[in-house]
């Protein structure tokens, strides 16, 4: 937290922000997620009687909302305690902030989808994204810039955590489709084999774009190259899965989320605004 990119007022308002949305997390967000888990797993058991190819669905959900109500809740301690450091001034504490905002919002995006899906309506922690990206885009857009580097540092961080939050979703869809494809142990049908390739991939690429926003948020050339990484593993992995399997839109979408990203990154302008003098070397 460069102490010429923010003003002892702004400094204060992202440790508070900091504190608020940490307490949040931390004693919230869990509260939340357990109702919308118990209301989803609920209805997937009654279809399950009905459609075998429901079988995987609750084991799948319990292994992804307790993997990732267990990192928000890490991610929200975290935020506590950089409180003071925020308030001071620290040159990391900014992009440790910006990180641990950014995964309980990235992960809320698996909490709502499948909700919406089966019930036809969002579940209660529609809540988390919508606090969560109030809170991350307050704290992206504090920090001082002139208004070609705001606009340019709203759209790649915004980018990274929207890419994460969609590839998330089909990463635990595609594991799914491997553990119930009909052919298993083998893998002949196209259409099912294709999850084998664009699981992982996914499942990386949402790694990387995680791991690119505290980089970037620090300006380092590292975490631009990650994100121009995921966002080329994106292309790579769901525009074939598209092709094969033409009977959704979620894996073109998540091509032109990657593409966004990788434009989003690689605009000359943008890259100097993102990395500053890092941007030269």
């Amino acid at each position: 937290m460069n102490q010429n990119d923010f003003t002892p007022t702004t400094r204060k308002i992202v440790a508070i922000l900091a504190a608020v949305f940490g307490l949040f997390g931390a004693f919230v967000v869990p509260i939340l997620v357990r109702a919308t888990f118990n209301s989803l797993v609920g209805k997937l058991v009654h279809l399950m009687v009905e459609d075998p190819h429901f079988e995987q669905a609750p084991m799948m959900l319990t292994i992804w909302f307790v993997g990732m109500l267990g990192i928000t809740v890490v991610a929200s301690v975290t935020l506590l305690v950089t409180v003071y450091p925020l308030w001071k001034g620290y040159p990391w504490a900014w992009p440790v902030a910006l990180s641990c905002v950014s995964l309980p919002t990235i992960f809320a995006v698996i909490e709502i989808l499948p909700f919406v899906v089966h019930m036809g309506r969002p579940p209660m922690t529609i809540a988390v994204l919508l606090v969560g990206l109030a809170t991350y885009w307050t704290i992206l857009m504090l920090k001082k810039g002139e208004r070609g580097e705001k606009v340019s540092r709203f759209f790649a961080f915004t980018l990274l955590g929207v890419v994460a939050g969609h590839i998330n979703v089909l990463t635990m869809h595609g594991f799914k489709g491997i553990l119930d494809r009909p052919e298993s142990p083998l893998f002949l049908d196209l259409d099912h084999a294709i999850y084998g390739v664009e699981a992982p991939m996914n499942f990386i690429a949402m790694v990387l774009c995680i791991v690119a926003i505290p980089l970037l948020a620090a300006r380092k050339e590292a975490g631009w190259w990650l994100g121009v990484i995921a966002g080329a593993v994106v292309v790579v992995a769901n525009l074939p899965t598209h092709l094969i399997r033409m009977n959704t839109s979620d894996f073109i979408v998540a091509t032109l989320l990657g593409l966004g990203l990788i434009v989003s990154l690689t605009i000359p302008a943008s890259r100097k605004a993102l990395l500053g003098d890092a941007s030269a070397e």
